[in-house]
């Protein structure tokens, strides 16, 4: 034991405040908080303590330095030591991480805000969420951009003249063309940001109101508008509400089996069922994490089980209600929190089963915990592109999929491609434990040439042939056939699929974009710049031919262009 360190805690005050256990060069190994600074610390050197408590005891083995921080209440206290942690990230600290990466509306911090969907918090701005899933955040911005026609763009509007294809769908009020007031565009950011925050019954109330209002007035076409938007609301909304209660924002947290699960209720409607890893973590370390160090949106009430008396006290003068259920629905939205732990759990147990055995049938080297997939992509031999997927722990990381574009072959070849892409995948990255290719021996002997070629040929690789689904090895051993429901099968068939489906999604993109500059090449009057235009306002030949004068004269502004385009379209038809 460090003699030094133990003579430093008599000195130390006897006020509520902040310890912080540093080794030799000043990083923090573990911060703690305490209502009496000094008999707390006294209790980490002393060898009961270390009998019941196996951490304490690793933490003084390896501390050299201690410091402190003296504050006046435990409220400061608790909120200091939760940005400590997050700030320093110590190593005996228990840190909030996430199971999965989830997405977040965000809200740009400009003279006119723009929204957009993003799954990392590193943009000035305001964040709302986080959200159980893309296609529910989806299905939420665009009813969001038909409600509140708040810009969806990020560029710079100093350099924008006219306004895109979305003004003229009634998906955003043209700041940029000068169609709508700083105060008016704030006016309805605030209507959208209360929105979110909860107030969904009093914006739908207010959107049925003006709706009724119009339809007296015989304006039809702008009532149909509402009521669509209305249509929109309720799709998102309804096959989630719950019962019984009007608060605006709610959250339920449950912890058990070093797992933390949030719901998260905005207007009576279930938007979040949120699982994090949390080993060891209590209610309050989860509270203050999430909540105050990430800076998350707190909600009205926070209802929380076994949460201690004092932390309540702390920390409830920022909710409406902190605490344990209230009301019957709060016990049942609990339950169903402790419900998606233990469904997690089980997802878990048969994700890890089925890593031990893909382990054991292919003879692995190691658990393969981290596995990357790969496959190539092309029409005809053009527009050759390849991808990369990473599944952990037999769940997708999509934050961490690459797509890779081929230019440099001078003639179509799916062998030399995937070298090309293995080459430069692993010359920069990481190795997995498990590298998965789409193909048979002949894609084998190329990748395993490539891993030659940058001394990575250690990696586990293995293919799956087309004709049979057979598991194909890079060695002499035989193929092996395992039935369709095999768990190791179902493993590698899903990282086979899901890199096929990216590498196509990718070579689509660059498809359309090649068919759209060689279609608009044809159009007499339409060079480089108008073509670019057009692009952008239409989306694709496709929306161009569907567009109406009117709306292709608002982005090309040549009425003699515009009837050239009307010409093409009716001779390039079907």
């Amino acid at each position: 034991m460090n003699g030094q360190l133990r003579n430093k805690v008599d000195l130390l005050p006897r006020s509520p405040g902040v310890y912080i256990f540093k080794d030799s060069s000043g990083q923090y190994i573990y911060v703690g908080k305490a209502n009496d600074i000094r008999k707390r610390v006294q209790s980490y050197f002393r060898e009961s303590t270390w009998r019941r408590n196996e951490k304490a005891r690793r933490i003084v083995e390896q501390a050299d330095l201690l410091d402190f921080i003296a504050v006046t209440t435990e409220r400061e206290a608790i909120l200091l030591e939760a940005n400590l942690i997050f700030e320093n990230k110590p190593l005996f600290n228990v840190l909030l991480k996430d199971s999965r990466t989830y997405p977040y509306i965000f809200i740009s911090d400009d003279e006119f805000p723009y929204i957009s969907i993003t799954r990392t918090r590193e943009h000035k701005g305001t964040y709302y969420g986080p959200y159980t899933t893309a296609s529910l955040i989806r299905r939420l911005l665009e009813l969001l951009l038909r409600t509140f026609k708040v810009r969806s763009c990020s560029r710079d509007l100093g350099k924008i003249k006219r306004p895109c294809f979305l003004y003229h769908l009634g998906m955003c009020s043209a700041p940029c063309a000068g169609k709508i007031s700083s105060r008016n565009y704030r006016e309805e950011l605030q209507r959208l940001c209360s929105f979110l925050d909860g107030d969904v019954a009093e914006i739908r109330e207010k959107l049925e109101d003006r709706m009724l209002h119009l339809a007296k007035l015989k304006q039809y076409e702008r009532a149909r508008e509402i009521r669509d938007i209305l249509s929109s609301m309720d799709r998102v909304y309804s096959f989630q509400a719950v019962e019984g209660t009007e608060v605006r924002s709610t959250d339920v947290l449950a912890i058990s089996s070093g797992l933390a699960a949030l719901l998260e209720v905005r207007g009576g409607m279930l938007l979040g069922k949120l699982v994090y890893d949390f080993p060891q973590g209590s209610v309050v370390d989860f509270v203050t994490q999430f909540y105050y160090a990430k800076k998350h949106r707190k909600p009205s009430r926070l209802i929380v089980a076994s949460m201690k008396a004092g932390h309540i006290r702390a920390l409830e003068e920022d909710f409406d209600y902190l605490g344990e259920p209230q009301t019957e629905e709060d016990r049942r939205l609990l339950k169903i929190a402790y419900e998606n732990i233990d469904n997690e759990l089980k997802v878990r147990l048969a994700s890890s089963s089925a890593l031990k055995q893909c382990q054991k049938i292919l003879g692995l080297s190691r658990l393969p915990r981290h596995i990357e997939g790969i496959d190539i992509s092309h029409t005809q031999g053009m527009m050759t592109t390849g991808s990369v997927v990473v599944f952990e722990n037999g769940s997708p990381k999509k934050d961490e999929y690459r797509r890779y574009n081929i230019r440099h072959l001078s003639e179509p070849n799916d062998f030399d491609a995937l070298a090309l892409v293995v080459r430069r995948r692993y010359s920069k990255h990481e190795l997995p434990d498990l590298l998965l290719i789409d193909g048979g021996e002949p894609q084998l002997r190329a990748v395993k040439k490539a891993l030659i070629d940058i001394d990575a040929e250690t990696v586990d690789f293995v293919g799956i042939a087309k004709e049979r689904e057979e598991i194909v090895f890079p060695d002499r051993r035989d193929r092996i056939h395992l039935t369709a429901d095999h768990p190791v099968h179902r493993l590698l068939a899903a990282v086979r699929d899901e890199s096929h489906r990216f590498a196509v999604n990718y070579h689509r993109i660059l498809r359309e974009r090649r068919i759209s500059r060689s279609a608009l090449d044809d159009i007499p009057g339409i060079g480089p710049k108008r073509k670019q235009k057009l692009i952008k306002a239409f989306g694709s030949v496709a929306g161009i031919r569907k567009a109406s004068r009117e709306e292709l004269l608002e982005v090309i502004g040549n009425r003699q262009a515009v009837q050239e385009i009307i010409k093409w379209t009716k001779e390039t038809v079907g």
